[in-house]
């Protein structure tokens, strides 16, 4: 087996790259913007700087094609017109754009394999097919048809909110892009129990799909188990962090902490906004607003916090529930995420289901009622929990999905 890996931008693709070369399967990795071996040299003298994030270690740069062209257009939108509505077009543009170069490039390619990413594998899966490889389409999030179930549902249950929500509206032709996608994959890679229940809603069949969770670096998560601070002499600290949207259930939060007297709860929020700053004015006096941070900033506040509350209609993953758990906090969500995988009830967090206020109003009631024993107790189980999905931890549930494929 050996495998041609696509993917029009960055996410966790890296990653992934780099686990199916350390596997011994990757014959090719195409992307747009990656930074090659002279600037991975020249990054490395510099502190801090964007191109650190476009490239990563024990990843051979001649493993990796990479055309930043396709993301020309979309930064320079982003930097010099700073039009977020244009970029966002441009991101589509730019998944189209590196589809149809992949669907010329794979039927040249002499590999057994096509693994694409949700958006910009259409015609290259249909292109792999065609040639004779077995084609594997990859979805970090759910199925675009329940995104538009439940988020269309909710912009009408909640108008005031609407405007927050994202990851509804998509031009047409993008659309139907992403319903297609999966139909045309031999394989469909679900990165959670929820985004596969949203692909079999569809009619793909079951055996089609695989769950496989999707990692994250642990290392740079500070874990101090020594250090966590006692909350019964103040409010229990509720952190919710992500952008300010409707998507991630965050009016049914702020309805449920309306009951809670301020000395016995607070809710701080890292992220960013989405223009719902008059919206959260109704429940000032228990909000505490850090703006957004860069990631190892958050990384580095968890230890501040006794629980994440996360009550998300769409998620599919949730990358900052497994994130906040290796930092040891315990997690409030919902089933439309990762959560399920990782969360016993009551003994690491809790699942509540969407839009309930009065499930998130009695999981809060919880952990208010909470003896620090406990409460530390909980920790250290979320955490335990955390470290099963490390980078390395994705690697081996890669190398036992392989002989499925």
């Amino acid at each position: 087996m050996n495998i041609t890996l696509a993917h029009s931008g960055k996410q966790h693709s890296y990653q992934i790259a780099k686990a199916m070369h350390k596997l011994g399967i990757l014959d090719k990795f195409y992307t747009s913007g990656y930074a090659g071996s002279f600037l991975q040299k020249i990054s490395e003298k510099i502190p801090s700087n964007p191109l650190q994030r476009r490239y990563i270690h024990d990843l051979p740069a001649g493993k990796v094609h990479a055309n930043w062209f396709f993301e020309f257009r979309e930064n320079w939108i982003r930097q010099v017109e700073k039009n977020p509505v244009k970029a966002r077009e441009a991101v589509y543009q730019r998944d189209i754009n590196f589809d149809t170069y992949m669907a010329r490039t794979i039927k040249k390619l002499e590999t057994t394999h096509y693994w694409g990413f949700q958006g910009s594998c259409h015609d290259s899966l249909i292109a792999s097919k065609e040639s004779g490889k077995k084609s594997i389409c990859e979805l970090a999030t759910a199925h675009v048809t329940s995104a538009k179930e439940i988020l269309g549902s909710e912009k009408n249950l909640h108008p005031d909110w609407a405007f927050t929500i994202d990851n509804l509206v998509f031009p047409a032709p993008y659309e139907r892009r992403l319903e297609e996608e999966p139909h045309h994959a031999d394989h469909v890679i679900a990165a959670s129990t929820f985004t596969k229940a949203t692909l079999l809603a569809q009619d793909i069949p079951a055996e089609k799909i695989k769950v496989v969770p999707l990692g994250f670096d642990i290392a740079h998560i500070p874990y101090e188990p020594d250090t966590f601070p006692p909350y019964q002499s103040r409010p229990l600290r509720l952190l919710y962090a992500g952008r300010v949207t409707q998507r991630k259930g965050i009016y049914y939060l702020l309805e449920a902490l309306k009951s809670f007297p301020v000395n016995q709860v607070e809710l701080h929020i890292i992220g960013q906004m989405n223009g719902a700053e008059a919206l959260l004015k109704p429940y000032q006096s228990f909000i505490h607003y850090h703006g957004a941070m860069t990631q190892q900033a958050i990384f580095n506040a968890y230890k501040d916090y006794d629980v994440l509350v996360l009550p998300s209609l769409f998620e599919g993953f949730g990358l900052v529930i497994v994130e906040a758990m290796a930092a040891g906090l315990p997690v409030i969500t919902t089933p439309n995420t990762i959560g399920p995988e990782l969360i016993k009830q009551n003994d690491n967090g809790i699942i509540v289901p969407i839009r309930d206020i009065a499930a998130l109003k009695s999981s809060i009631e919880f952990f208010v009622n909470l003896d620090s024993d406990k409460l530390h107790q909980m920790r250290l189980l979320a955490r335990k929990s955390a470290t099963q999905y490390s980078w390395s931890h994705y690697q081996e549930r890669l190398a036992k999905l392989l002989p499925q494929l």
